[in-house]
């Protein structure tokens, strides 16, 4: 697993860290070429060989400005390059979510101050390998075609071609709706689904095994921090919660997921809720053939 940047006592990384998966170790990761800058609410995803950063809070001062730039690092050879882009760019924004579906890397949401975007983006991994400049696509919605509303903190994953999305908010509303993007078509579709549906949240985290959409963890609407898991079968579209599994990580948001065989992975985090004990340094593993459904 590959972690880069993030919050580390309260201030901006942008370091390489290599997490074992077998003895969960470790290790920072020296790198060359134009690495992005230090960063927090980025966006990151893996395409073969290669990781993709975008977005984050840059902003060390006020006079600061976000990097709207995109960043691939070639993990055989450790080298950082940043994509000149020809076009237009979606513009600079933290708290967004991304998730790749084939060889192109989609972003959705996100804010920037009191801005809440609904804007979805795609850049193709494949357009690097070619001799024209690389581009970035605004996916056209029909007018009047349902998406989701502006938000930021949601979490996205992709199964089988599509992408799903969870929660977010847009600072006045907590959301807890369920959509699917169908890149073939360009539509969203507003998903009805039934069982244990999460309490609305931000900045979740998210991981998939097989048909299962694994949400943890959040800020809820009275600010407090989440501890609780919960599955959403694609395959029947019904959401399951899971109680009494012993051992679980504290309330948190801001961490991250990551998902290796049947096993994922909850990473980093904050917990800001009063009288809660914390652990956001700790790297929890839950076997998620072990579960049973309620």
């Amino acid at each position: 697993m590959v972690i880069f940047g993030g919050l580390f006592q309260d201030e901006a990384q942008n370091d390489l860290q290599l997490l074992s998966a077998a003895d969960y170790s470790c290790v920072t990761v020296e790198t060359t070429g134009e690495a992005p800058s230090k960063r927090v609410g980025h966006a990151s995803a893996l395409f073969d060989s290669t990781l993709i950063v975008w977005g984050g809070d840059t902003m060390a001062t006020a006079q600061d400005v976000l990097d709207s730039s995109l960043y691939l690092l070639d993990l055989d050879f450790r080298e950082w390059i940043r994509v000149k882009i020809a076009g237009d760019v979606p513009p600079a924004r933290y708290g967004h979510a991304a998730a790749m579906c084939g060889s192109k890397f989609y972003v959705y949401g996100g804010q920037e101050g009191d801005t809440f975007f609904d804007d979805m983006w795609s850049f193709d991994l494949d357009s690097c390998k070619s001799t024209w400049s690389p581009l970035w696509e605004r996916v056209t919605i029909q007018p009047g075609a349902p998406s989701p509303s502006r938000r930021t903190g949601h979490a996205m994953i992709t199964y089988e071609g599509k992408i799903y999305l969870f929660g977010g908010t847009d600072g006045k509303y907590h959301y807890n709706d369920t959509w699917c993007y169908d890149p073939m078509t360009d539509q969203w579709n507003n998903l009805t689904c039934i069982g244990f549906i999460p309490s609305p949240r931000e900045s979740h985290a998210a991981a998939i095994v097989d048909d299962t959409m694994y949400i943890f963890g959040g800020r809820g609407v009275d600010g407090k921090d989440l501890g609780d898991l919960a599955a959403f079968k694609i395959s029947n579209q019904r959401w399951y919660m899971f109680q009494n599994m012993g051992p679980a990580p504290s309330g948190r948001s801001g961490h991250a997921m990551a998902t290796v065989g049947s096993k994922i992975f909850v990473i980093g985090g904050e917990g800001l809720t009063a009288n809660e004990p914390d652990d956001p340094s700790l790297i929890h593993a839950l076997e998620t053939r072990k579960l049973k459904e309620s």
